[in-house]
């Protein structure tokens, strides 16, 4: 058996940490909450009329966005934005996971 650089042991060292770092990272994704509208309000210790308020709505449309079966990406995106955050949009295969620009 030949002789390594300790750097080289070290550089594998490091990108083994690195790949167990991304995979808890990606677990940890996985197991994000699922929120409907009113659900991550509430979470984000907003009322409707908070919420409202930010959205320059009327608390009667954030009442009714909550109660929609199916809202748009575009609704997300605003109440998301307003509450300081982003909307991230992933399409999860078996193999991969790809982001989608939203």
């Amino acid at each position: 058996m030949g002789h390594r650089k300790f750097t080289d042991i070290v550089g594998e060292i490091d990108e083994n940490r690195r790949a167990r770092i991304d995979a808890i990272k990606e677990e940890a994704r996985a197991d994000a909450v699922a929120f409907n509208l009113s659900e991550l309000r509430r979470h984000r210790s907003l009322t409707q009329v908070e919420l409202a308020e930010r959205l320059q709505r009327a608390q009667a449309s954030i009442s009714a966005m909550e109660t929609a079966d199916d809202n748009l990406l575009s609704t997300w995106r605003s109440v998301v934005e307003s509450m300081g955050g982003h909307l991230e949009l992933v399409a999860v295969f078996d193999d991969e996971r790809i982001a989608i620009p939203s």
